[in-house]
């Protein structure tokens, strides 16, 4: 079974075509051809330097996110393979989400407000979902702004480590 990180791979090294060869690919990364082909296949796990070198290498967007995901457990972007892969799909999912989370807000800000044992017990439930609520916003941000990016013909990859390098990232 293929991990996140090599579906995302795949579709980068799908879409080099022209820019790079596999075979430069794996010379920048210092792998074997085989090498990366088991890493794209999803055979052979990646380590943490090989993820960071792939993502320079290829410079794709959705490759870093994966890689994030992978190396400090970030919650993974959404893509519902129900709905369309466009732009405005990821818009609206992205405002959906951001939605829902905000009904819950004033209702979580009471129930967080409350001494634990006071809480009902829809309180209770209310906190937890509020999390799960927020990290799925979290996912449906990082798919937007990734895909405003690629609609707009924009390279963010400089938007990100220009940021990473202000805060030490």
């Amino acid at each position: 079974m293929q991990s996140k990180f090599s579906e995302q791979l795949t579709l980068a090294l799908d879409g080099i075509q022209g820019s790079l060869t596999h075979k430069q690919v794996a010379g920048k990364v210092h792998v074997s051809v085989g090498q990366l082909s088991r890493l794209k296949n999803g055979t052979r796990n990646t380590d943490k330097p090989t993820r960071i070198s792939l993502a320079d290498t290829l410079q794709n967007i959705w490759l870093n996110f994966s890689g994030a995901r992978e190396d400090y457990h970030i919650p993974s972007f959404m893509k519902n393979k129900t709905k369309h892969d466009d732009v405005m799909a990821a818009l609206f999912q992205q405002r959906k989400e951001e939605n829902e989370r905000r009904k819950l807000e004033d209702a979580f800000d009471e129930a967080i407000g409350t001494k634990p044992e006071l809480r009902s017990p829809q309180q209770t439930l209310l906190i937890r979902d509020y999390f799960r609520e927020y990290v799925e916003e979290i996912g449906a941000e990082e798919t937007d702004i990734a895909m405003k990016a690629k609609y707009a013909g924009e390279d963010i990859q400089s938007v990100f480590d220009s940021y990473n390098k202000r805060i030490g990232g």
